[in-house]
């Protein structure tokens, strides 16, 4: 009997993708889990007869099944995209002195992973000496509060039902204010300031004020449409949902937290879906790493990826007026411009969220981008 190993050629590059096998080369993650029927086949059998001297050969007459190859995915990532990726990512990671860190690309157009990494990481070719939280796929698997990169949602639910303006203008005072009792704090005292620009300046207390406008209704089925509390169906395994309370669930600062990414857990792919809706003119789309399957023996395609649309989350027309304020953000006096890039058109929003733990919150933050 032969014996069969899996070779990964790119040692740990895109390791959270592929997944890895076991010694019986049986998928444990990633696409190697996924689509374990898929790529396995089938194995083939031969009668034999054994002499005295234990020799096999092949039997005269016998029965022979050939052996059916598995089919060959072919994925949507991009090698040299995926390499750029994890490098700047370990080197972010490691310039924060983060315990971890995590990114996804998104074509907005067609839902297709462009790349997708995670740092630490580990090598496929030897899965079982690395680590359990190294091979955890954190784009995927980690439920987060997501903080300022949330404040998406307040603005596209303030323009879609018509409740606030990016006109309108919002009082924010010296960078304080009371609600329920409770404080609340910019970095910076803004004044009054446009609905609008309180995204470039990412101005809690405007976004919170908005919020009250917008309604608990409103806000909710914007934050439903736009895919939280329910997960993209990527085809990647262990998938959560994120946590998006329904409004008769809701305290009395539960809006108020919401507006600005408390109180609601998504997951990093889902807030890029999210995103990749606003550059696309308001169509949330199924994301997706894989973009065919071909048959291993002949080369025939047998399935092709298509874009997939889940819903149109907003309209166009929102997403046209929102657009320049998320441009603003990277620009002069934005909270991102570390993300400009010349000669290109970027638009985003950065998020800082305070870490839970046992209830409270500690020193410790979460930063985030979303572009």
């Amino acid at each position: 009997k032969g014996s069969y190993a899996r070779r990964y050629n790119y040692g740990t590059l895109a390791a959270h993708v592929l997944g890895h096998v076991n010694r019986d080369l049986k998928g444990l993650a990633g696409l190697e889990a996924l689509f374990d029927e898929d790529l396995r086949g089938e194995p083939g059998r031969m009668a034999v007869q054994m002499d005295r001297r234990r020799i096999q050969r092949a039997s005269v007459g016998g029965t022979r099944v050939e052996p059916e190859n598995g089919e060959d995915l072919v994925l949507t990532l991009d090698l040299v995209r995926q390499s750029i990726l994890e490098e700047e990512l370990a080197r972010g990671v490691a310039k924060a002195g983060a315990s971890w860190g995590t990114a996804v690309a998104l074509d907005p157009n067609t839902g297709a992973v462009l790349a997708l990494a995670n740092v630490p990481t580990f090598d496929p070719n030897r899965a079982s000496s690395f680590s359990e939280a190294a091979r955890r796929n954190h784009a995927v698997v980690d439920r987060i509060e997501p903080g300022s990169t949330f404040k998406m949602v307040t603005a596209v639910a303030g323009v879609e039902s018509g409740t606030v303006g990016v006109d309108d203008a919002i009082e924010t005072g010296e960078g304080w204010a009371v609600f329920h009792g409770r404080t609340i704090r910019d970095s910076h005292g803004y004044g009054t300031l446009t609905f609008g620009d309180a995204i470039p300046k990412s101005s809690n207390i405007a976004m919170a004020k908005a919020a009250a406008r917008i309604g608990p209704t409103d806000f909710f089925t914007t934050a439903r449409s736009l895919g939280f509390g329910q997960p993209t169906a990527i085809d990647l395994p262990g998938e959560v949902a994120g946590s998006l309370r329904r409004p008769e669930d809701w305290g009395s600062m539960t809006l108020n937290s919401m507006s600005r990414g408390y109180a609601v857990e998504v997951t990093p792919l889902q807030l890029a879906v999210a995103y990749a809706a606003l550059a696309n003119g308001g169509t949330l789309l199924r994301p997706h790493v894989v973009a065919e399957r071909r048959d291993a023996t002949t080369g025939r395609t047998v399935w092709t990826a298509r874009t997939d649309s889940v819903r149109r989350a907003f309209s166009p027309r929102t997403s046209e007026i929102l657009m320049p304020y998320f441009e603003k953000t990277v620009e002069k006096g934005g909270t991102g411009p570390k993300a400009r890039v010349e000669g290109l058109r970027v638009a985003g929003k950065t998020g800082t969220a305070r870490k839970a733990k046992n209830g409270g919150y500690t020193g410790a933050y979460r930063a985030s981008f979303a572009g």
